[in-house]
């Protein structure tokens, strides 16, 4: 018999066993170590025992399901309207028994009982506060196309597709030749490249989650101004090095200022990056665009990132 309750202090362990034999696709960062669980999940200050369902068979934990909440729109606190189950899994060998669909519906009532009044399934920009770093490569993008079956099983749980993302990666190799783009070489002259440790910008949530990670600020500014024009953040994702086989990391928060977009500076930017990051031995790159941002997905194109997989966030038709 199936025994399902809310997380324990003992179940780590467990937890990451679940998570590793999990059959988790290209964007799950299977094969990590319990350190690596517990700096990225159950260290986050808003973790909440409740929120995290197990499926237990003979205390044996077989399934999970795991519910927070979305951001506050100045990125201060959580906000409780917005309920997200950011993962479920079940194992393997204890699939298409009804365990999962069980799991979804605890997490659920967990979510509106705390006063969601919207539930979506599957981490989206401002909706994901937990598996950072863990689920999804760079960035959250709801669930993947390469975890096979999940629309079909979250369309029989009463949700439907709401938000779409493209995955993006590009080899980075000595001998990869990259198109001259001349809008860019007239910037040159007038920018320059800053390189930064920290976001001193950084919210509260952003902190909570990139900024648990390795990560660097790339800023194009100006020579005789000194005004930041066009800037993006890398975060390391050697959590992926045992799934990918590659060292990666992130092209996150890509921003050029809106008076100088259309001029070729996003993409002197991301040149810039690419070959700097050649010098240091990465050799591969990935990075999100929302299919609602077509501007960004060309970027990224012309700059010879290829799509390689999809993400889905999902939103219940409902609250009962």
């Amino acid at each position: 018999m199936i025994d399902y309750r809310t997380f324990r202090n003992e179940d780590p362990p467990q937890l990451l066993e679940l998570w590793n034999r999990s059959g988790l696709g290209r964007g799950g960062a299977t094969g990590i170590s319990l350190d690596v669980l517990d700096q990225l999940l159950f260290c986050q200050p808003y973790f909440d025992a409740r929120g995290l369902i197990l499926a237990c068979l003979d205390k044996t934990v077989i399934g999970m399901a795991h519910a927070g909440f979305a951001c506050q729109e100045d990125q201060t606190d959580l906000c409780c309207d917005d309920g997200v189950i950011c993962q479920v899994i079940v194992d393997p060998d204890h699939r298409r028994q009804g365990i999962g669909r069980e799991l979804i519906e605890r997490a659920q009532r967990y979510l509106t009982t705390a006063g969601a009044t919207r539930v979506h399934a599957g981490s989206g920009p401002g909706r994901d506060p937990f598996y950072c770093g863990l689920y999804g490569g760079s960035e959250a993008a709801g669930f993947l196309a390469t975890d096979e079956g999940v629309t079909e099983f979250l369309a029989a749980c009463g949700f439907q597709p709401a938000a779409s993302f493209g995955i993006f990666q590009r080899q980075l190799t000595q001998e990869s030749v990259d198109e001259i783009d001349y809008k860019s070489i007239q910037w040159k002259r007038s920018v320059k490249l800053e390189i930064s440790p920290q976001h001193q910008e950084g919210s509260w949530w952003w902190n909570n989650r990139v900024g648990r990670l390795d990560y660097i600020r790339f800023r194009l500014v100006q020579t005789e101004a000194d005004d930041c024009l066009a800037s993006l953040t890398l975060v390391g994702l050697d959590q992926y090095l045992k799934k990918w086989n590659a060292r990666g990391v992130g092209l996150v928060d890509i921003h050029v200022e809106e008076s100088f977009r259309r001029q070729g500076l996003g993409r002197l930017l991301l040149g810039e990056t690419l070959r700097r990051l050649k010098q240091e031995s990465i050799s591969l790159i990935e990075a999100h665009a929302p299919d609602d941002n077509p501007a960004l997905t060309a970027l990224l194109t012309a700059c010879g990132f290829q799509r390689i997989d999809a993400g889905t966030q999902f939103q219940a038709r409902q609250i009962d």
